[in-house]
């Protein structure tokens, strides 16, 4: 049967006959205007104009044609911008393009890419119509005066012929080595079994339910506890779809690099059963950049990259499956090519995507050539607890005052852009001004028109990007173009799920933000992108809240098993007794302190200790050496970096001969995604719910859901707050024969709204009456454990 392969001509042509430089238009996201509204602009002036000149036009005249090559047929289709005909034949083919650079700097190349689309359209039009000859027109226009420059050309169904052939035959290069690709990963994922010998309890519902998202073409939401397996039951699943076509890509987003790690382990295994098929880890530009810091125009690898690339990425794809960050570096150095870039283009050639969440949620930085126009693929988002204020994150946008205050001193030289500084200067200040409330507070939400704002921003994204483009390899000015840029791109999304917020800094100079309230329809609007969306953690806590503000509704599925360790080896204890509100904190130190000795004391080992803040951690930390100096303490400090992080989880040794209490923060490094394993910690202390900080955003947050008729200060709040508690407590029982125990300490853990929160496996909860009980309930359950270890039970 002969093999057929969809490509579209602008794929193809970008693809094949891209060269010269990474410029600042190839890496910013949009520009000051998309150009959507002058191609709608242009294409309204044709429409008119055609019927006057005796011709038809319509825009956006989508195209196709079967191309057959020798070992399969290409399915080629496209869309021009404009196509005019006479009598029911084609006569012009017009490919708009939107620029800043000076029209009078463009001059015609009929070799030039930007032709290539063009002439592609020409010829499906001249062969199927069969036409000996087509006028193209290539028109350029400006995006911030609107003029326009046209250039046309005459091309015979010979020329075109002959270019599109070459075109084709280049491509199909890369186009077979993916079709093999394809066919034995289909192959060995059709016969390939669970990498493992046997389910681990909840492991083969998940795999079940997850196969049943994709085949619905469904949202899956899975709170899967510590221990189940999420990750390899997430994607042999997936691949499993993949072999029977039910979708064509896997792509697997965390947000951290540990998790990461675990994916691309699970995948070498199921490489080691007999599965062949390609993944990639994409990684953040700042991270993977040689400088740290993105600039294209001073940048070596930059010049001439897309000269390198192709011959780049067939040596990296020919001769790697799992390819890390490392692979990637490795093969961008040795060919002189942007790694991230290199990365991206490789990602056409593999199965299976590991990345980050902006990578798919994020409209700055998601994945464009998959997300754009969207497809059958399977997006995994792992620790999807955490993508709630990521989301928030990414669908905002701040301005200050002080950074368009400070380009005429950075820019001495531009007249024009001082001149646009200080206009959104004035501008920012003004309306932040208007929407002041009469108490003049520090920081509030308003409602004034931004609508000046935008305008004098996208004057001020022009001329910086005409600047940029001709040569000004500035870093400051780049990051001041992207910051406009993003607030100009958030500023299309902004309806009532938003509210501009405004906090007055330093000398009374406010900073503007375009806040995202309520990410849920910008990530369901993500999410249709895609085939199947599965979103999985050991803390999604209430699955109803996740499944709604992650962008689901109630026709998705939400799955919540239950642990697979048992209960008997988590001594679970909560002290009601001690209030951490904050007008109650300084009289807690010292119970808190007694509560931790109590822990530390009962068995010789390791322990940590999760604080809400640094400064309650140091208070207790000091009360704490002081009264009990003979227990050995470590605590986490602000801004750690990489290597003081590994020194601090270095410090819990296995063995359990000696004792050590770790003081950390909620919701930090150390509280969610360490793996300390068997007796590397056998205790944690949770101290207070985790709430987040009260501050008017957040508070803006609480009030939106409040007056949608939802609990918003759970949604605000509480909800967040204890997901933190539960990944904090996960640490201590991370596999079978781990023990250990867990004391979480705040009077509102005997409060019903909380208990309500508590896993399945917390039911066995005691609640403490005074610090004997502690003593008596460790020490009974570590002595069962040593029983049971003497008595082989285990």
């Amino acid at each position: 049967m002969d093999k057929h392969i969809g490509v579209s001509v602008r794929d193809v042509v970008e693809f094949i006959l891209r060269s010269g430089n990474i410029d600042v238009g190839a890496i910013s996201a949009n520009r000051a205007v998309e150009g959507t509204a002058l191609h709608q602009l242009i294409q309204g002036k044709r429409k008119e104009e055609a019927p006057k000149l005796g011709l038809n036009y319509v825009s956006e005249k989508k195209l196709f044609i079967s191309y057959p090559m020798t070992d399969f047929t290409f399915l080629v289709d496209g869309r021009a911008d404009g196509v005019y005909s006479k009598g029911g034949k084609v006569i012009i083919i017009e490919e708009i393009k939107s620029t800043l650079k000076p029209l009078a700097l463009i001059e015609c190349n009929c070799s030039h890419w930007h032709w290539a689309q063009a002439k592609c359209y020409g010829y499906i039009c001249a062969k199927l119509g069969g036409l000996d000859s087509v006028e193209i027109w290539l028109t350029y226009g400006h995006l911030k005066s609107f003029e326009l420059k046209e250039f046309k050309e005459t091309f015979s169904i010979e020329e075109l012929e002959m270019f599109f052939a070459d075109l084709m035959e280049k491509y199909r290069i890369f186009a077979k080595m993916d079709m093999d690709r394809i066919d034995l990963r289909n192959e060995t994922a059709k016969v390939l079994k669970f990498p493992y010998t046997n389910f681990r309890s909840g492991q083969r519902e998940l795999c079940v339910s997850v196969f049943a998202a994709v085949a619905g073409k469904k949202k899956l939401f899975a709170q899967a506890p510590t221990g189940i397996g999420k990750t390899v039951s997430a994607i042999y699943p997936s691949v499993k779809a993949l072999g029977e076509g039910k979708a064509i890509k896997i792509f697997y987003c965390t947000a951290k690099v540990v998790t990461r790690v675990v994916a691309e382990e699970t995948l070498r295994l199921m490489e080691e059963r007999g599965l062949r098929m390609r993944s990639i880890t994409l990684t953040a530009k700042e991270k993977i950049c040689m400088f740290g810091k993105c600039n294209p125009l001073i940048c070596p690898n930059a010049h001439g990259h897309f000269d390198r690339v192709n011959g780049a990425i067939l040596d990296l794809v020919e001769n790697n499956t799992v390819i890390t960050r490392e692979v990637v570096q490795k093969y961008a150095d040795k060919h002189l090519v942007c790694p991230f870039e290199l990365g991206l283009d490789a990602s056409l050639f593999c199965d299976c995507i590991i990345c980050d969440y902006n990578h798919v949620y994020d409209p700055k930085s998601k994945l464009k050539r998959y997300f754009t126009e969207g497809g059958d693929f399977i997006v995994l988002t792992d620790e999807a607890h955490n993508l709630t204020d990521r989301a928030r994150d990414m669908f905002s946008a701040d301005l200050t005052k002080v950074e368009f205050d400070l380009v005429s001193k950075t820019f001495p030289g531009e007249q024009q852009l001082k001149k646009l500084g200080k206009r959104i200067a004035k501008e920012i200040l003004a309306v932040a001004k208007e929407g002041r409330p009469s108490d003049n507070p520090v920081s509030y939400t308003m409602k004034v028109s931004l609508e000046k704002l935008f305008q004098r921003l996208i004057d001020f994204a022009a001329e910086a990007h005409e600047i940029l483009e001709n040569g000004n390899p500035s870093d400051e000015l780049l990051q001041l173009y992207f910051r406009a840029m993003d607030f100009l791109r958030v500023s299309e999304l902004y309806d009532a799920r938003y509210t501009t917020f405004v906090e007055m800094q330093q000398e009374g100079k406010p900073s503007i933000k375009l806040l995202c309230l309520d990410p849920s329809l910008l990530l369901a609007k993500a999410e249709s992108a895609s085939l199947a969306s599965v979103f999985f953690s050991a803390t999604l806590t209430p699955l109803p809240y996740f499944r709604q503000i992650l962008g689901g509704d109630e026709k998705d599925y939400i799955l919540q098993l239950r642990s697979p360790f048992s209960p008997k080896n988590l001594c679970l204890m909560a002290d009601k007794s001690i209030s951490t509100k904050y007008v109650d904190r300084e009289k807690s130190y010292e119970p808190i302190a007694k509560d931790l000795s109590v822990m530390a004391k009962s068995k010789a080992g390791n322990y940590i200790a999760f604080f809400p803040s640094y400064d309650y951690l140091n208070k207790v930390l000091a009360i704490f050496t002081e009264k009990y100096p003979n227990i050995p303490t470590l605590a986490q400090s602000s801004g750690m970096d990489d290597k003081n992080r590994e020194a601090f989880l270095e410090s819990f040794k296995p063995g359990g001969k000696q004792t050590l209490l770790g003081f950390a923060v909620l919701g930090g490094v150390f509280s969610e995604g360490i793996d300390l394993k068997s007796d590397r910690l056998i205790g944690a202390a949770i101290i207070g719910v985790a709430l987040p900080l009260i501050c008017p955003e957040r508070d803006a947050i609480s009030k939106y859901y409040q007056e949608s008729g939802k609990r918003g200060f759970d949604f605000a709040y509480v909800y967040p707050g204890m997901n933190k508690v539960l990944q904090a407590a996960g640490r201590v029982i991370r596999s079978e024969t781990d023990r250990g125990a867990v004391l979480l300490i705040d009077s509102r853990y005997g409060r019903s709204d909380y208990k309500d929160l508590f896993p399945p496996e917390w039911a066995h909860c005691i609640y403490l009456n005074g610090y004997s009980t502690q003593e008596k309930m460790l020490k009974n359950f570590w002595d069962e454990k040593e029983k049971e270890l003497l008595d082989g039970k285990m």
